[in-house]
């Protein structure tokens, strides 16, 4: 599996089985790119709080048949700080993704 590393911020998670997770993405290099985050909802999860909507992340990520996975993930900054203390902007940036 070829890997890559791009910088992006994250749109939207929804849960997938137990303990994963798909994330959407908007890459700078890759445009939107759908990926899988293994064990993500676990409570000793490698990746925390870093794959939540509106934080801004460098990811390394698998190449897959259907989905890439997501490898690694680093924390770079949150907007969601800022969104989710305006209702207004909150709304707005969810209507946007």
């Amino acid at each position: 599996m070829p890997l890559y590393r791009d910088e992006g911020v994250v749109l939207r998670t929804t849960k997938l089985g137990e303990a994963d997770r798909i994330v959407t993405l908007l890459t700078r290099s890759h445009g939107k790119i759908r990926a899988v985050a293994k064990g993500v909802r676990r409570v000793k999860s490698r990746f925390g709080g870093r794959l939540e909507p509106f934080m801004r992340v460098d990811v390394l990520i698998a190449t897959g048949r259907t989905l890439d996975v997501v490898s690694q993930a680093e924390f770079i900054s949150a907007y969601a700080a800022q969104i989710c203390a305006d209702y207004g902007a909150y709304g707005i940036a969810n209507v946007m993704v």
